[in-house]
């Protein structure tokens, strides 16, 4: 019971953006350009908060609701994993 225990307290409380695919997350659309997003900045539904590449392919990675960036949960350059929760929000 305690490592199924541990799993859950990994897991960001709160509404998450979540990676859509297994790819290189990116915080902004190129090296000397500004990240989409920072903590403390308030996003719409459907606004971009990063890019992943997967196969020299970039997706756009969307908000599923408007809300607060709280945290990034993951450095840029760094691979994620399917599902992967890449944001906290906290919902307005």
């Amino acid at each position: 019971a305690a490592p199924a225990a541990e799993a859950k307290a990994e897991a960001p409380a709160g509404l998450t953006v979540n990676a859509p695919l297994v790819g290189t997350f990116y915080s902004s659309p190129s090296p000397d350009a500004a990240p989409f997003v920072s903590v403390g900045d308030t996003v719409k539904k459907g606004q971009t908060v990063c890019i992943l590449e997967a196969m020299k392919m970039m997706s756009e990675v969307p908000s599923p609701a408007d809300g607060v960036v709280e945290e990034i949960l993951v450095r840029d350059g760094e691979l994620v994993g399917y599902d992967q929760p890449l944001f906290r929000l906290r919902e307005v």
